[in-house]
């Protein structure tokens, strides 16, 4: 897979968190946008910098 293909979908996936945690703190519906920011990989940058997590090898 080509390495823009890799780095996009965690960026797509953090605007979408960014999207609930702003309707979080404005109370709207919130869970859709963090459901959708999980979906497309937006936990993913948590463990992105630790070398040796499973990469191509």
């Amino acid at each position: 897979m080509p390495s823009a293909a890799k780095t996009s979908m965690p960026i797509i996936g953090v605007v979408f968190l960014i999207l609930g945690l702003l309707n979080f703190m404005n109370g709207g519906n919130w869970v859709v946008w963090v459901i959708l920011g999980f979906l497309f990989g937006g936990f993913g940058i948590f463990g992105a910098s630790r070398p040796g997590n499973g990469g191509d090898a």
